[in-house]
């Protein structure tokens, strides 16, 4: 990979835009950074979670790496250019960039953002005692905030056709093979899960879309017999298909390691 190839991935995102911040460059939506280039231009840097990053460092080891300092410990995480598949480029920098849509916009806006500036939202009386009522509640250990949703239709929106079609065909798959499964859409990352019961240990299989195509997950992957050999990855349970076209929806065995997934599953918690 090269800097123009960050760049072209980084500029991708929808309402992606290049700036700079102590002369070098930066990429941003809502004026939020989500990642950089080096003076250089031989190393970037995508802002992650502390969990994504590990989960990156973890499958990408020579790629992947923490900045020195506090803001590698929040989640700033080093790109070797040298070193990364723009499948697994591309998939962090999607990260990155749900990550910084998720903040919301910055109260002032650059000036590289096509010359325009935020207006200030209106607030009435009514809004304004409504607010206090919030924080009041808030305060008092009475409110939660709402969960961050999101639907598939904006989780598709930074990808070409042609993956947002392959998506729709896994889905379509997954739906299928696993009868009466609850399909959720995750709040910032580029994942559908498909599940029977709350939380991780529900969930039977996954999709992770990316710039190429997706990855067709199986959350105990690991531990599925694979007699014709389409399971990747090196996590303690899971593992996943690479489905960069049609086709590879269709390949022999896939349909088995689903309902197995399923069965198995099912057995767990019998």
């Amino acid at each position: 990979m090269t800097a123009n190839d960050f760049r072209r991935i980084a500029l991708g995102m929808e309402g992606a835009f290049e700036s700079s911040h102590m002369d070098h460059p930066d990429f941003r939506v809502n004026n939020r950074i989500f990642a950089t280039l080096t003076h250089d231009e031989l190393l970037g840097m995508v802002s992650l979670t502390p969990e994504e990053q590990q989960r990156f460092m973890r499958e990408h080891p020579s790629a992947f790496s923490p900045v020195n300092g506090s803001w590698g410990l929040q989640g700033a995480t080093r790109v070797h250019l040298e070193s990364v598949e723009e499948d697994a480029l591309g998939e962090a920098m999607t990260v990155a960039w749900r990550l910084a849509i998720a903040k919301g916009p910055t109260k002032s806006r650059s000036k590289s953002a096509a010359g325009k500036t935020a207006k200030p939202a209106r607030v009435t009386a009514g809004k304004a005692a409504a607010g206090k009522a919030a924080a009041g509640k808030a305060a008092a250990g009475k409110a939660a905030a709402p969960a961050r949703t999101r639907t598939l239709k904006q989780l598709l929106a930074p990808y070409s056709d042609d993956v947002q079609d392959l998506v729709q065909a896994a889905r379509a798959l997954m739906l299928e093979l696993l009868p009466k499964v609850n399909e959720t859409v995750d709040s910032t990352g580029p994942y559908i899960h498909y599940s029977y019961a709350p939380g991780y240990k529900g969930v039977v299989g996954y999709i992770t879309v990316n710039q190429k195509g997706l990855k067709f997950g199986l959350a105990n992957g690991a531990s599925l017999p694979d007699p014709k050999k389409l399971l990747q990855g090196t996590g303690k349970a899971g593992r996943h298909i690479v489905v960069n076209t049609p086709a590879d929806l269709r390949a022999p065995g896939l349909r088995q390691l689903v309902r197995a997934a399923h069965t198995a599953w099912k057995k767990e918690r019998a």
